[in-house]
C-alpha cells in the first residue's frame, strides 16, 4: 500500500489532472455551447461556432469560460478519486501478480462507480455555477446566483428542506 501513496504516484495523479485540466480548458467553449442548447430550449440549434458567436454578442468575450474553475476543481477532485481507488485497489487486488487485462477493466469500473458516487454532487453545482449569469432565451428558465461551489452545494443539500 505504500507504493500507492508514493512520491511516483503522486507524480503521476497530478500530471493526469494537469492533462485532463489542459483538455478541459482548450474545449470548455464547445461544453458551453453544448450546455446552452440542452438548457434553452428557445435557442435555435446551429453550429457550435454559430452559437459561440450568440454567446460572446450576448455576454461577452469571457461567457464561453463562465464556470470555468469550478469545472476544473470538480475535475481535479474525479481525477484523484478514480486514481488513487483505482491503484489502492490494484494493490489490494493483485499482491504481486501479474495484472491481466480483465483485472484491470474490473478495476477500472469499480474505481469508475467510487468516483461518480463521490463527486456527482460537485458536478451537479458546476453545471449550475456555469449557467449562472447567463442570458436565456426560454422565460421559464429562472437565473440564479451563487457565490461559488461549496456554498451552492450547501444551498442545494438544504434547499428542499427550506421549501417545506
Amino acid at each position: 500500500m505504500s507504493s500507492v501513496v508514493s512520491y511516483e504516484s503522486l507524480v503521476h495523479a497530478v500530471s493526469g489532472a494537469v492533462g485532463s485540466m489542459t483538455a478541459m480548458t482548450v474545449f470548455f467553449p464547445l461544453d458551453t455551447a453544448r450546455l446552452r442548447l440542452q438548457v434553452d430550449e428557445k435557442r435555435k440549434s446551429k453550429t457550435t461556432p454559430a452559437v459561440l458567436l450568440e454567446i460572446i454578442k450576448e455576454e461577452g468575450l469571457l461567457a464561453p469560460y463562465r464556470g470555468w474553475f469550478p469545472v476544473i476543481s470538480s475535475l481535479c477532485c474525479s481525477n484523484f478519486v478514480y486514481f488513487y481507488t483505482f491503484n489502492s485497489l490494484k494493490t489490494l487486488w493483485v499482491k504481486g501478480q501479474h495484472s491481466t487485462t480483465g483485472k484491470d477493466l474490473v478495476l477500472g469500473v469499480v474505481a469508475g462507480v467510487v468516483n461518480v458516487l463521490l463527486t456527482t454532487p460537485l458536478w451537479v453545482v458546476n453545471t449550475r455555477l456555469k449557467l449562472q449569469g447567463a442570458k436565456f432565451r426560454n422565460e421559464d428558465v429562472v437565473p440564479t446566483n451563487y457565490k461559488g461551489i461549496i456554498g451552492e452545494h450547501l444551498l442545494s443539500s438544504n434547499k428542499e428542506e427550506l421549501l417545506q
